[in-house]
């Protein structure tokens, strides 16, 4: 992985002279330094000169997309340098260098090799010198950046190819831990299928036999066997549930609660507690069907662990207010009982927190907000703050949230 950094970042930070976004200052630097040369360096330079460097120059431009086009056509104005110029063509010979160096590192095949010969053409015409002298210059002054253009390209090949390499090692990775996800979840599914859906089943049909085999048992206690034979089919039925979504997250769309259902299922959860001797005063806000299905739910599993700590805590005879409103965009959930006789003294702030409120603090933030469930005095407030309409987790969370 180091050699794949340090390759990426040479070409990165030598290719941004072959970049199109660079062009204009690229341009720019070797007119100054065009400029310079002629102007520090050489005796008098002729207005021919001038016009064969400025010529070169701005043949060059043309490399980032036709290079061997521009690369021939800077070979014919060194050559046209050498014929007719007063001075020696050094504007030009640089000029021909960078456009034979693009044509290098953006081509591969004929084309660097036509190219690199047009200069060295060019060289080997020069009017004057010895035909072994302008060959060595042939020969150097082609050779040298058809091979910077050949490692640069080859650098940046590489480079490609090490980054391709990385990404598929990082999908390839990703696949694996989304294979052993879905394993897992098979798995557990496979159990919540075969051992507690079971055993839920069988609960739900034994206590639907005993509420057929008494028909003359009391009232009181035929209506405790019709609570618990409906809240085993509803478990059982949020059992099954999970199990599909466990096996396919995708069916997350289809939430367990539709948010126009959200009040009805409030109320069932309300008339339960009032079934165990705890009486819950709901005050909803009317706009509450109007949230996403994700806090729909949220709103129902709150309420349902928050009259369970109730119902299990401070037992029969315990008043509770239920309150849900919206207000600027966020969503208020309070609930709160009035405290009873078990519990005689304060709880510290956290004690007793079970699982269950772990789960319900994890779900409220994944979603942006906030949650507390304390004791105040002898009473016992739970209560949470969740954005309206805010993109807040991502899929994997939705789903992690969704199938809990």
């Amino acid at each position: 992985m180091g050699s794949v950094v340090s390759s990426a970042g040479v070409t990165r930070g030598v290719q941004w002279w072959f970049d199109v976004r660079f062009l204009p200052l690229r341009t720019l630097l070797l007119a100054v330094t065009a400029a310079g040369y002629l102007l520090i360096l050489t005796d008098a330079p002729s207005l021919r000169d001038w016009a064969i460097g400025l010529l070169a120059v701005l043949a060059t431009a043309g490399g980032v997309r036709w290079p061997f086009l521009t690369s021939l056509v800077v070979s014919g104005v060194l050559l046209l340098g050498f014929e007719v110029g007063d001075t020696g063509p050094v504007v030009a010979k640089v000029a021909a260098a960078v456009a034979l160096i693009e044509v290098s590192a953006r081509r591969s095949g004929w084309q660097p090799w036509l190219a690199a010969g047009a200069l060295a053409g060019a060289y080997l015409l020069h009017p004057s010198g010895e035909l072994a002298a302008n060959g060595y210059r042939a020969l150097v002054m082609a050779g040298a950046p058809l091979l910077v253009g050949a490692l640069l390209r080859t650098a940046r090949e590489s480079a490609e190819h090490a980054r391709r390499q990385a990404q598929e090692m990082a999908q390839r990775r990703d696949a694996e831990v989304a294979a052993a996800r879905a394993v897992e979840r098979t798995a557990i599914a496979r159990e919540l299928h075969d051992l507690i859906a079971h055993h839920v089943s069988s609960t739900v049909l034994r206590v639907g036999v005993a509420r057929h085999a008494m028909p003359d048992a009391p009232a009181g206690a035929l209506e405790v066997l019709d609570d618990i034979h409906a809240s085993g089919k509803e478990t059982l039925t949020d059992l099954r549930r999970l199990v599909a979504i466990l096996r396919d997250p995708a069916m997350t769309d289809d939430p367990f609660i539709a948010p126009a259902d959200l009040p009805d299922a409030l109320t069932a959860v309300v008339m339960r507690a009032g079934q165990s001797g705890v009486t819950v005063t709901t005050a909803l806000a009317e706009d509450i069907t109007e949230v996403d299905a994700v806090l729909a739910l949220t709103m129902l599993r709150l309420t349902q662990e928050g009259v369970a700590n109730i119902v299990q805590h401070a037992g029969p005879g315990t008043t509770a207010r239920l309150s849900i409103t919206m207000q600027d965009g966020v969503l208020h959930f309070l609930l709160r009982d009035n405290g009873s006789r078990v519990r005689s003294e304060p709880a510290p702030a956290g004690a007793g927190h079970g699982l269950g409120l772990i789960g319900l603090r994890e779900r409220v933030e994944l979603l942006g907000g906030e949650f507390t469930a304390a004791c105040v005095g002898t009473e016992w407030q739970l209560a949470a703050r969740l954005p309206v309409g805010k993109q807040a987790l991502p899929t994997a969370a939705a789903h992690e949230i969704t199938t809990r």
